[in-house]
């Protein structure tokens, strides 16, 4: 039942004053918990200058990555699709060791523009001297000290939002083990990477086969992992729909951070792996964090990661988050 407070009401005496001099006001304590809700909730929200500049940033990893759309088909109509996706080397750095292959990108020149600063500072993906593997004991230890991450917010709403995702860490699969591997292979895996770029869905219509003239979708996102590896997905039909956010799933966007379930791996010697998502081997897309909030309303697929830290998968998701924002100039931008 709802409780009514008067606060300055009239004495008795006051009651046969002139009802001009004092007047009545009804305050619902919904109404200022709702602002005070919105406010903190656009506080969450990064500036689209902020954006625009981490987009940039994010672009530098994969701008060497080419889609070839001249012989692009879906793969249960042409098996050998997996060549499609190629790597450009004409401004790679190649140093080989004994046992690795270390890719890196020149550096970028200074522009004229006043964000040429911020391009300067932009990190090295791929550092063949320092590994971004933690141990659970360093991951608890940067959880201490969370105030400082991008990710820590504090309006009351967060206490709300627990981290629902759960995998086993045993079950990934990660990018550096595939592209190690000295025979060529295909085989279903689960991963958990970074969107660096959606492109579509796009609409098509099948040239043969027994769906020749039916139309079907598309789906293309460039993937990376905190060590710094790119590799390419393709979802076809129902499944590129969802994902991206044209059916009944929310769809994916940059910076969002996915565990991906029975998807097909292609890799080879000297090949970037690339990635399959067709609707026979039933995949699925689950976003575990979105790191570049555009809506209000993103901040659902952004839980509090601090209520989870005794999870050893929620530790992982937080450290592809961390990678992630300091590649991309997020962390401390909020």
């Amino acid at each position: 039942m709802a409780t009514i407070v008067f606060l300055g009401a009239p004495s008795a005496s006051e009651i046969h004053c002139d009802p001009s001099e004092y007047h009545w006001r009804t305050v619902s304590s919904q109404s200022a918990l709702h602002r005070q809700a919105s406010s903190q909730a656009a506080a969450n929200v990064y500036p689209p200058a902020t954006l625009e500049a981490a987009s940039r940033r994010i672009s530098l990893m994969y701008n060497n990555v080419i889609f070839d759309e001249s012989e692009e088909e879906d793969p249960d109509e042409k098996p050998g699709f997996h060549s499609l996706f190629r790597l450009s080397f004409k401004s790679l750095f190649i140093e080989t060791t004994a046992d690795e292959t270390f890719i890196t990108w020149p550096p970028t020149p200074p522009g004229d523009d006043s964000d040429s600063q911020e391009g300067q500072s932009v990190p090295s993906f791929f550092n063949a001297s320092k590994s971004m593997a933690q141990t659970d004991a360093q991951l608890e230890s940067q959880f201490e000290t969370q105030e400082t991450q991008s990710y820590d917010y504090s309006d009351a709403s967060s206490i709300a939002r627990f981290p629902k995702f759960h995998f086993s860490l045993n079950s990934l699969t990660s990018l550096t083990s595939l592209a190690k591997s000295r025979i060529k292979r295909t085989k279903k895996v689960s991963l958990l990477l970074v969107v660096l770029e959606v492109d579509g869905p796009d609409s098509f219509y099948f040239k043969k086969g027994k769906d020749a003239g039916k139309e079907s979708f598309v789906l293309k996102m460039i993937l990376g992992d905190e060590d710094g590896n790119v590799c390419k997905l393709t979802a076809w039909r129902e499944v590129a729909q969802d994902w991206g956010g044209a059916g009944q799933e929310i769809g994916a966007k940059r910076g969002d951070i996915l565990f991906l379930t029975d998807v097909m791996a292609a890799f080879e010697p000297t090949t970037t792996v690339t990635l399959t998502a067709s609707p026979w081997q039933k995949p699925k897309l689950e976003i575990c964090y979105r790191t570049m909030p555009y809506t209000h309303e993103d901040q659902r697929l952004r839980p509090d990661l601090r209520l989870g830290a005794s999870d050893a998968s929620v530790r992982k998701v937080a450290a592809v988050v961390r990678w992630f924002e300091d590649m991309a100039g997020l962390a401390g931008a909020q």
